[in-house]
């Protein structure tokens, strides 16, 4: 999984967006995004007697305003449909239209010095993969 965030990680900073795995810094450069996902659920394949990679990839996108986010999501989305990210355990597929987006809204958690609070919006997408086939020499 480590490999896999770091693929999404690089792929988002070249559209110049910060990018922090499931925690932010106390004062992080404005626009960011969040990644967060689980650590990797299993799914047994009866039919192929393997277990495939089925989790979801959360990508939070946070701007100090609310139209900020409504530009990133579209560069964001741009930069993830079609894109498969790198691994060294499984072959990921691409990702697709998120299948959950939630709305723009502020983040009341967080105090943004004289301008009130950043904005943020969710998006939701399957990250699923295949074990990677086993080379013998």
């Amino acid at each position: 999984m480590k490999t896999l965030i770091e693929s999404i990680e690089a792929r988002l900073a070249s559209e110049g967006y910060g990018t922090y795995f499931v925690s932010v810094p106390d004062a992080p450069a404005y626009p960011y995004v969040l990644l967060w996902t689980g650590s990797g659920r299993l799914e047994a394949s009866t039919l192929a007697g393997v277990r495939d990679l089925r989790d979801s990839l959360g990508v939070t996108m946070v701007s100090t305003f609310a139209l900020g986010v409504l530009e990133m999501s579209k560069i964001v989305r741009d930069a993830l449909v079609g894109f498969a990210p790198a691994s060294d355990a499984w072959d990921v597929a691409e990702f697709r239209e998120p299948y959950d987006s939630q709305v723009v809204q502020p983040d009341r958690d967080v105090a943004l010095p004289g301008s009130g609070y950043p904005f943020y919006a969710v998006d939701l997408y399957a990250l699923d993969g295949t074990p990677k086939a086993v080379t013998v020499p």
